[in-house]
């Protein structure tokens, strides 16, 4: 289901205000971070990244394919270092749940007017991965219950 809401969800831009808010709290959580940040310009699964945190402490992060339509390249690389920091501290998983888990928690720390950008982002996006095995172009959809 959110897979295809994904895929066939009419794009939303948000507000200047929802960006600005996006942005501001990308950099407040990035700056949450409390171990070395790494970014890296190859593919780094999550399960890579949890395990050199925790054999040495450090989030490697990929910077491939680091296209977004509201954020920088650097902006979303930390967005990125957000998500797979949060995968760790709860202890999720890649799986839907997991993301939805991550989307949960991260929703919780954020400001209610980015939520749906969040869920977007988050939950609807990794769906869409998931269950077409690949990413599709990103895009950010709005559903109001979430």
């Amino acid at each position: 289901m959110f897979a295809t809401i994904y895929r066939d969800g009419a794009e939303t831009i948000p507000t200047p205000f929802e960006i600005a808010s996006l942005k501001t709290w990308i950099a407040s959580e990035f700056n949450a971070i409390f171990c070395e940040v790494k970014f890296w310009t190859g593919d780094i699964s999550l399960a890579e990244c949890k395990a050199n945190f925790s054999r040495y402490g450090v989030l490697n992060i990929s910077t491939a394919h680091n296209s977004h339509p509201y954020l920088t390249a650097s902006q979303n690389a930390k967005f990125r270092a957000i998500h797979d920091w949060h995968h760790i501290i709860i202890g999720a998983d890649d799986s839907l749940s997991g993301e939805q888990a991550t989307y949960f928690y991260a929703k919780n720390k954020a400001p209610r007017s980015i939520g749906w950008i969040l869920f977007s982002e988050i939950v609807l996006q990794a769906a869409s991965a998931i269950y077409f095995g690949e990413f599709k172009a990103q895009k950010l959809v709005r559903i109001e219950s979430f």
